[in-house]
């Protein structure tokens, strides 16, 4: 988990060509930048669909607006709705993510399934399969 040198930003409250834009300058410091090389960690600029998440997120989300920010505050997403939303993605990176995140204490994995019906637009079948991988990253971490 702790091994990404990645960091998701988004910006928000501003129209979808403007976070376009901000997207394409966040390049300026993403993978293979000065900033990378100088730092050890880039950014990576995403969207408003990147991550699905589940439809009351915001009441457990964490916010951050160090001083030194000049204003910009960092909206940070509790670590099982993260889950959650590595779950829909279901990419083997994600699964060693949540396993590792659950044996570390950071996520609760009954407290992540009981969650799996608030994910927006999700039909028997996409619940069953994100339950499974639940399961799947259980194993990982054992």
């Amino acid at each position: 988990m702790a091994l990404s040198r990645e960091a998701d930003m988004y910006a928000s409250d501003v129209s979808e060509e403007q976070a376009e834009q901000i997207s394409d300058l966040l390049e300026n410091i993403g993978q293979l930048s000065a900033f990378d090389d100088t730092h050890g960690y880039y950014v990576d600029g995403v969207g408003p669909h990147t991550a699905v998440l589940p439809v009351d997120w915001k009441e457990r989300r964490k916010l951050n607006a160090p001083r030194a920010a000049n204003g910009v505050v960092a909206v940070v997403p509790h670590p099982e709705d993260i889950a959650l939303s590595k779950l829909c993605a279901g990419r083997d990176k994600d699964l060693d993510w949540i396993g590792a995140a659950h044996a570390s204490g950071l996520i609760d994995l009954n407290s992540v399934s009981a969650r799996v019906t608030t994910l927006p637009a999700r039909n028997a079948e996409q619940t069953q399969r994100i339950r499974d991988l639940i399961e799947v990253a259980r194993r990982r971490q054992r």
